[in-house]
């Protein structure tokens, strides 16, 4: 990542805490990456161990293009014509130089972090919808994809990686934008990603088994989440759940001014007492010290509300008028891939979900269930290389809240779509009626044509995303699109 503005070697190595040099000769650096192929003239170049590839591994790969210094984490004997730096950890170092580098932007805008099992995305939107409805601008950087004014680039993770971050805060700032928002994955903690920036506020929505592929437990997972709250200074604000369990952990581990919101604890600084919950939207009264508002929240659902919930304490703490609070949430229309519903003008309802966890399905099942008369028809598989011991769960689940389910592929990657399917069957009881079609087109295709008037399909486990990644290949696949080639076909007649 690059720079319109030089920084001496020297004073890229002054924000390490503990490093050695060799070879060290003073330098102008003009950039700074972790990825070989996106070296220049003038670039440091810090080399990452990841999940697959090690960067120290392309260094020489690095210097043909025009590294000036590397950043390792052992002496590269066959290097000895440009300075290495050696640190104890690449990942954080490069935090540091990034955040050095791009010139600590975060310590000129608002920044607000967001983290949780469920509901990181939706609370994002909701609260850069807040920032925009009191006229100031923010840009977002999550799930789906970083947003900074008109520019939007598609997301390939959740939290790109920290030289990536600074140099979208370094843009937005730029932009003249006040806020930024960032949705803070329990990965990106544990690597690093986020450190050196700093947080006026952190909210945190829910936990949850997920990533233990990753974290090989809850208690890692958990603490993995702990870290931005626990990083908060005193100035900012912690947005904790207060009828959540882990939250009580958390704020005892923050500095951060806390605020609470909730539906069961009444005690909450911001509460919600939900009036209805329909096919296309959600009413309720929001209660807080700053005043009340009737909120006619256009997501559906009572996860919804905590998302709505929590973007409000968090714009509430932040100074905002309950006035302009009420004006943002009602102003989302839509969370691409979060209950997103697809209407052609057929007579039976059409959703897109994210929900890729047992507790995330369980969640958009009930809420259906609470809004039709009609059936549940049900669309979802697991993803591979993942959390095998979620499979039986989100079988057990799918069987137990819908009333009709086809189990396909998600995203198999290097495993065999059959033996997922077989181990999510192992949850399904006796009593469950699904079936097994391993082409998700397919699958989507054959439950549109089963659904009757008044029916639900819930198409969940990929949201918004555009593709299916088989072995070692990606292919265009967006639910979305799918549907509404079926639904515009001659192959559903019902209207």
């Amino acid at each position: 990542m690059y720079n319109k503005q030089t920084m001496k070697l020297s004073e890229i190595c002054s924000c390490l805490k503990e490093h050695k040099s060799y070879n060290f000769v003073e330098k102008e650096v003009c950039g700074v990456t972790h990825d070989s192929r996106k070296v220049k003239s003038g670039c440091v170049f810090v080399a990452i161990k990841g999940h697959k590839l090690d960067g120290h591994d392309f260094i020489v790969s690095a210097i043909e293009k025009g590294a000036i210094a590397l950043v390792v984490e052992k002496k590269i004997e066959v290097v000895s014509q440009i300075p290495q730096i050696i640190v104890t950890n690449t990942r954080q170092a490069l935090a540091f130089i990034s955040n050095l580098f791009y010139g600590k932007p975060s310590s000129k805008i608002t920044v607000i972090g967001i983290t949780g099992t469920n509901g990181k995305t939706t609370t994002s939107y909701l609260i850069k919808s807040i920032i925009e409805a009191s006229g100031s601008k923010s840009g977002l950087i999550g799930t789906i994809q970083y947003q900074i004014g008109n520019r939007v680039i598609p997301a390939q993770e959740t939290t790109p990686e920290s030289v990536e971050i600074q140099s979208y805060l370094s843009e937005m700032l730029k932009s003249c934008m006040k806020y930024a928002v960032i949705e803070a994955s329990s990965h990106a903690l544990s690597q690093h990603r986020l450190e050196g920036i700093h947080f006026s506020s952190a909210v945190f929505t829910n936990l949850s088994t997920e990533h233990l592929d990753y974290h090989e437990n809850i208690k890692n997972y958990r603490a993995e989440k702990l870290k931005l709250i626990k990083g908060l200074d005193k100035e900012a604000f912690a947005i904790l759940n207060a009828d959540h369990n882990t939250s009580k952990h958390f704020a005892d581990y923050t500095e951060a001014k806390v605020f609470w919101y909730g539906i069961r604890r009444k005690h909450a600084d911001v509460t919600a007492e939900i009036i209805d919950i329909s096919a296309d939207a959600t009413k309720f009264l929001l209660n807080s010290p700053w005043g009340k508002e009737i909120i006619n929240l256009k997501l559906i659902g009572k996860h919804n509300v905590y998302n709505a919930l929590a973007a409000a304490t968090n714009g509430l703490a932040l100074g905002f008028k309950i006035e302009t609070v009420k004006k943002g949430i009602e102003s989302l229309s839509v969370v691409p891939g979060r209950l997103e519903r697809i209407d052609y003008g057929q007579d039976f309802y059409v959703y897109i979900d994210f929900a890729h966890t047992h507790q995330a399905l369980q969640v958009i099942l009930s809420t259906i269930r609470q809004i039709t008369a009609g059936r549940i028809i049900l669309v979802f598989g697991c993803g591979g290389n993942r959390d095998r011991n979620k499979r039986p769960k989100m079988g057990h689940i799918a069987g137990k809240y819908s009333d009709l389910s086809w189990i396909t592929s998600d995203n198999p990657r290097s495993e065999d779509p059959r033996d997922i399917i077989y181990e999510i069957q192992k949850g399904m009881s006796k009593e469950a009626c699904f079936r097994v079609q391993v082409d998700r087109r397919i699958a989507i295709e054959d439950a549109l044509l089963e659904a009757k008037r008044g029916d639900v399909v819930i198409i969940a486990g990929k949201g918004h995303e555009q593709y299916q990644i088989t072995k070692d290949t990606i292919i265009p696949f967006d639910d979305r699109e799918v549907v509404r080639q079926v639904l515009q076909s001659n192959l559903v007649s019902h209207f």
